[in-house]
């Protein structure tokens, strides 16, 4: 069954849509409301009956970037799929979305900047970062359960492979296209042979 979207998210996503290429080409400080609106091809009022300041518009885009990570972790960790596998999968399916969408990749950038500005977005971001290594660390442990992976903190181990995932969105930053320094399946591979830990 299709699940029909209301008017009003519908117009909320075109202006989220809208407000992350702004903030992307503009930076925070310098964008608009009313910047947004012509980008979204709105009028101001059309963008401040559902947004009354771009704090609260971007906040709302880094809860719709959170939600989208979330629905990552519960759609790819499969606790039937071999540790290795699974991680490869999770790593590809994060760093794909980067790959194929710039302007996320520019985002996450953004975010990260914004976050050591602003306490509520710091505070936020740190949030969404423990579930993700509690996520990571799970994986891990058991993969080294199983033998596949390093029997070392699984804690450490997570916040490496997530410092590799943003570090490769962070080096998009450098080209004009932010294309990402290697491939999706490149990065996945480095994440499952730093799991793995030194070769015998």
């Amino acid at each position: 069954m299709t699940t029909r979207i209301k008017p009003d998210e519908q117009r909320k996503q075109q202006i989220r849509a809208a407000a992350t290429r702004c903030f992307v080409r503009r930076g925070f400080a310098a964008t608009r409301l009313l910047d947004i609106a012509r980008e979204a091809g709105l009028s101001k009022g059309g963008v401040y009956f559902h947004y009354r300041a771009k704090e609260a518009l971007f906040h709302d885009i880094l809860e719709a970037q959170f939600t989208a990570l979330q629905s990552r972790w519960d759609t790819e960790l499969d606790a039937d799929q071999p540790a290795d596998r699974a991680l490869r999968g999770l790593v590809l399916t994060h760093l794909q979305t980067l790959e194929h969408s710039p302007d996320e990749a520019r985002f996450c950038n953004l975010m990260i900047a914004m976050a050591s500005q602003n306490p509520e977005f710091r505070e936020r971001l740190e949030q969404v970062l423990a579930g993700m290594r509690v996520r990571y660390a799970e994986l891990l442990r058991r993969g080294a359960t199983a033998g596949v992976f390093s029997a070392g903190d699984a804690e450490i181990l997570a916040r490496g492979i997530i410092a590799l995932i943003y570090g490769i969105a962070a080096e998009s930053a450098g080209d004009p296209q932010a294309a990402l320094p290697m491939r999706a399946e490149q990065g996945a591979d480095l994440a499952v042979r730093l799991a793995r830990g030194p070769a015998a």
